[in-house]
């Protein structure tokens, strides 16, 4: 499941709260509804609970594409293993995939779905909304669309050919001469140092620090003892393009092993399998990896 903190903005006093809000260890504190008396009791809840809130599935594709998408525009030498050059129909997107789009030189970014294709003669797409509102863009506008399909993240330039209100608003983009693309690959393994949250199949909590990470697992080291086949949660945050995603997923411990790491005497090494990965964690995992493959961290 994919979190993120509530911001003050999203709290009102004396107004329902329109999602269900946990604390940073996933209990939950206020159902959806709840009314806040205060800005006492609101600053309350945000800093001592550490207040977080489940994303909705339109928020996690946008978050996960909108980061895949700064990792291939970030790229400014790309490694041939890396970036890659595709026609559109390779891509083979379905109707219903969440696109980005970037008019010009502007910051903002709009995210809609993709209705369709001819090839050599246009791209179909729903119609740019501002404020709920649909947004007239004129034709020949110049824009960039960014999106994830399978295991690439994709960009190309395009143009408004016509922005159409019938039967429903939508767009027609002219047909992309190539896409550039990077790949995600799922096998990748980088070394991290994520400060990780874990509660044991007997509800017992405990700290950690994730050591490596791919998308099947990693390398997690504890002073916590661990059983090979025991059922975990582990929870940590990744940032990603100046996005914040936090991701609690449900993992299996699959070795046990010796670390030699003088900041985490007494720990040792699990390896650690995620399990029951939901399409958007997958997305978050895939983007992390391949942002921190390109823009290295560096321990400080």
């Amino acid at each position: 499941m994919l979190r993120v903190p509530v911001r003050p903005s999203e709290f009102l006093v004396g107004k329902p709260i329109p999602f269900d809000v946990y604390d940073r260890n996933g209990r939950l504190l206020l159902a959806k509804g709840y009314v806040i008396a205060s800005a006492e009791e609101k600053e309350r809840i945000i800093l001592r609970h550490g207040a977080e809130r489940n994303l909705s599935t339109d928020e996690r594709f946008r978050r996960a594409i909108g980061a895949a998408l700064n990792v291939v525009e970030r790229e400014e030498e790309p490694d041939k293993n890396k970036a890659v050059r595709l026609d559109f129909d390779e891509l083979r997107l379905l109707p219903g995939a969440v696109l980005q789009i970037q008019l010009g030189k502007e910051e903002d970014r709009y995210f809609v779905r993709y209705i369709g294709s001819l090839r050599g003669k246009s791209v179909i797409i729903d119609a740019l909304e501002r404020g709920g509102l649909p947004l007239f863009v004129p034709d020949g506008t110049a824009l960039q669309v960014r999106g994830s399909v399978g295991s690439y993240a994709f960009a190309f330039s395009s143009s408004i050919l016509v922005n159409a209100s019938r039967p429903y608003p939508h767009l027609h983009l002219t047909y992309p001469l190539a896409v550039g693309a990077v790949r995600l690959r799922r096998s990748e393994r980088i070394a991290v140092r994520l400060v990780a949250a874990v509660v044991s199949d007997d509800n017992q909590a405990f700290g950690g620090v994730i050591l490596d990470l791919s998308v099947g697992g990693g390398l997690l080291a504890t002073r916590h003892p661990l059983k090979v086949g025991q059922r975990i949660q582990i929870k940590f945050k990744l940032e990603i393009a100046g996005s914040e995603i936090i991701l609690a997923l449900p993992a299996i411990v699959r070795s046990v092993r010796e670390i030699d790491d003088r900041t985490l005497e007494g720990a040792k090494g699990y390896g650690i399998e995620f399990v029951d990965l939901t399409p958007e964690d997958t997305v978050a995992l895939m983007t992390y990896i391949a942002a921190v493959q390109i823009n290295p961290v560096v321990d400080a």
